[in-house]
């Protein structure tokens, strides 16, 4: 079985994965509304379809793989990461997520609200009157989806999409991962954490980091729902200085999160085994291939700085084209997916851009008619 995907076959996958979820999801909700009530504050229907929505995505992405006849645990990279390290870094990658591109997401809010649209995260309508209903939250609307969701966007549409390029790969995958939610008001932050978590799958080469940090941006945002909703009268009580305290947050978050994901990438460095011997004797250094003779010079001290350096250098080149194309090399270089080219067939990606879209399109109507 082939380990690789095409673009136009992440395109088609997408589709499909939509249709699944349409199509389970309706019979659901249509047999569930109006005869199971609610629970929590929540219609017991629209608990079911968060369910019943990864079910859905789990079983395309299965059987699409059977049909097109590929290695889906090999594509998805279904395996741990290798250096145990990395897993530390996950958590404040979460948070730092979070804090860059909050102020996104709340400018958005404040757009659509302005516009008169109406529409939102569902979980805000859930009543958290004890423990058990927040672990059955974090069950069902954090995990569940982090781990189908991760599954298709990034273990399988990804994969695709990278094989025409790494950036491009990163930038499309966000893009289809946002407008799949169908959530106008949460479109540019979900676009935003779907960058980075397409970045974790490649500097990883594992689905598992992109899983947990997924969950983590979920639980979070759960968390502060059900125990701390001061924190949205706090913001609201901040009035004009938003602007600048969204600023600052945006500035500081992206820089710091940059900084997180390259010491990710660093600590996944292979160190590079020494091809040759030497032994140092009286300023004579002798190795397997030659004789030289060198003065005899102190040894440099280590620069305990020289990392810390490399990533604020890393991070300005970010602002010439030259720095992206070292980082589009660095990122296909590390995810192990094999390049088919610009010229590859298409049309299966560009059709799922379109409905993705026009699905975005008919929420937003519809959320500005309500």
């Amino acid at each position: 079985m082939r380990k690789n995907l095409f673009a136009s076959e992440s395109g088609s996958l997408y589709l499909f994965a939509l249709c699944g979820i349409s199509i389970l999801s309706n019979i659901f909700y249509y047999v569930l509304a109006g005869r199971t009530g609610t629970f929590a504050g929540m219609s017991v229907a629209s608990w079911v379809n968060y369910a019943v929505t990864q079910v859905a995505i789990v079983l395309v992405v299965w059987l699409f793989s059977l049909w097109r006849r590929y290695d889906l645990p090999a594509v998805a990279k279904l395996r741990p990461m290798k250096n145990p390290y990395r897993y530390v870094l996950l958590l404040p990658i979460a948070v730092f997520t979070i804090i860059a591109f909050l102020p996104v997401s709340m400018l958005f809010q404040e757009f659509f609200r302005v516009i008169g649209f109406r529409g939102g995260v569902t979980a805000g309508a859930i009543e958290f009157d004890n423990v058990g209903v927040f672990f059955l939250a974090v069950f069902v609307i954090a995990l569940l989806p982090a781990v189908g969701e991760e599954l298709l966007m990034r273990g399988n549409v990804l994969p695709g999409l990278a094989s025409r390029g790494a950036v491009f790969g990163v930038f499309v995958s966000a893009l289809l991962f946002s407008l799949m939610h169908a959530n106008p008001v949460q479109t540019a932050y979900q676009f935003c954490i779907g960058a980075v978590l397409a970045v974790l799958f490649m500097i990883s080469r594992s689905l598992v980091p992109c899983v947990a940090v997924h969950f983590l941006n979920n639980f979070f945002s759960l968390l502060m729902t059900a125990y701390i909703p001061e924190i949205d009268s706090a913001i609201a009580d901040l009035g004009a200085f938003n602007w600048l305290t969204g600023t600052v947050s945006f500035v500081a978050g992206t820089l710091v999160l940059v900084l997180l994901l390259y010491a990710y990438y660093r600590l996944g460095e292979e160190k590079k085994p020494k091809e040759s011997f030497r032994v140092v004797q009286g300023g004579v250094i002798f190795d397997e291939y030659t004789v030289r003779a060198y003065a005899e010079e102190p040894e440099a001290k280590p620069d305990r700085l020289a990392g810390v350096k490399d990533a604020f250098r890393y991070v300005g080149s970010l602002f010439t084209k030259k720095g992206w194309q070292q980082t589009e090399r660095a990122l296909f270089l590390c995810c192990d997916v094999q390049y088919a080219g610009k010229n590859q067939p298409m049309f299966g990606l560009w059709i799922a851009i379109g409905l993705a879209a026009a699905y975005w399109l008919i929420s937003l109507v519809m959320g500005l008619a309500l």
